[in-house]
């Protein structure tokens, strides 16, 4: 089998580059292979942002699926709360449901996809390469590589794996009061979240840090019963699973291989994957499907692969991905980090925050954190003013 473009991957990331290509240059053959079979559960708090639902608009996607809606965050830190308005309403949704609906939405846009076709093997070559997924040779001229963090692209292609940081979920009943919480009090690296959408009997809770060893397991336990939480099926229903966390020094590209979503890596701030996953896909897709109708500029991936970084580079949503993975660390793991927590309690803050997980002027929403965080800091540790209770 032949393809202009492979797409390994048939997540956000991947969904994202497959119709952003066809739409670019619909007579490229774009072929998309996943080690799954849809529908098929995916761990995930399954809360696409404001910013994520504008990047699927973007990539040519839509959302089809049922979804209810959150429209305020809530930072919860030293024991009390603020509650802000997200300037983008997040969209909370079944991952089974909303990621098949993404590859059926792949098909009709013309491209194929191959499923139960894990990979398995990646030569490279002179003006391409060749893979083997499943029963399937495919030789491709350019690929995406968007097998999120358990793929096998990046060992395939000689990649380091990166640093991983785990994270526990288990269903959790809403309140109906559509929030993403964020608790900040979680006793880690990291933070315990609990997003319901308005009006939704189900939720979503867990617990995530940056320790890439940490045993969750009781984290989580603890926290849900000091919030009241009462898990479906009991604690013994959560799931573990990990997320790549973006290095902005690591490699995007390998050879014809761009690096999309998890396998290029997550914001470590939020640790919020599906805005990046398919705001790189789309770029991916955008630039091979522009690259493979201009025959001179396909056969050069070095400087196929510096343009792909230079447009992730340049972009806001690329600036304020390298800006997360600079200030998470003195946010939650640094020595420092217990007084920059106890600033989240002011409420600029948290509304800087807020901004940043809806996805709204992202850069802007960062620097302002981080401006906020520096005066805070000028001026001793009990200057966050009066706290509401969320």
């Amino acid at each position: 089998m032949r393809a202009d473009l492979l797409v390994v991957g048939a997540g956000p990331a991947g969904c994202a580059a497959a119709v952003a290509a066809r739409r670019r240059a619909p007579a490229l053959r774009v072929v998309v292979v996943d080690a799954a079979r849809f529908p098929r559960d995916k761990p995930c708090a399954g809360a696409i942002p404001g910013g994520g639902l504008a990047e699927m608009e973007r990539a040519g996607l839509s959302l089809r699926v049922p979804c209810a809606w959150a429209g305020h965050a809530v930072v919860r830190v030293e024991g009390s709360a603020q509650r802000v308005r997200l300037p983008r309403p997040a969209a909370l949704v079944s991952r089974r449901a909303w990621d098949a609906d993404l590859v059926a939405q792949v098909r009709a846009a013309g491209a194929e996809v191959i499923e139960g076709a894990a990979l398995s093997a990646l030569r490279l070559g002179r003006g391409g390469g060749v893979a083997r997924a499943g029963a399937h040779r495919i030789a491709f001229r350019l690929a995406v590589a968007a097998d999120g963090v358990a793929g096998a692209s990046r060992r395939l292609l000689g990649l380091p794996t990166g640093r991983r940081a785990p994270l526990r979920e288990v269903a959790a009943p809403g309140r109906g009061r559509g929030e993403l919480v964020f608790d900040l009090d979680a006793g880690l690296p990291g933070y315990a979240w609990h997003f319901s959408g308005e009006g939704a009997a189900a939720g979503s809770a867990g617990v995530y840090s940056l320790e890439p060893a940490a045993d969750l397991s009781g984290r989580l336990d603890r926290w849900l019963g000091g919030a009241g939480e009462a898990p479906e099926g009991g604690h013994g229903g959560a799931r573990a699973w990990a997320i790549r966390l973006f290095d902005p020094a690591a490699p995007a590209h390998a050879g014809p291989v761009l690096l999309a979503g998890e396998a290029l890596g997550v914001d470590p701030l939020a640790g919020e994957g599906i805005r990046y996953a398919l705001w790189s896909g789309r770029v991916a897709g955008e630039l091979s499907a522009w690259a493979l109708s201009r025959r001179a500029l396909a056969p050069l991936p070095a400087l196929l692969g510096r343009l792909y970084r230079l447009r992730l580079a340049a972009s806001r949503s690329g600036v304020a991905l390298e800006l997360a993975a600079r200030l998470a660390p003195r946010l939650y793991a640094s020595p420092e980090g217990g007084r920059f927590r106890r600033y989240a309690a002011d409420r600029a803050v948290a509304e800087a925050l807020a901004a940043v997980v809806s996805g709204a002027r992202p850069v802007a929403a960062i620097a302002r954190l981080a401006v906020r965080y520096r005066a805070l800091d000028r001026r001793g540790p009990d200057v966050a003013g009066p706290w509401e209770r969320a």
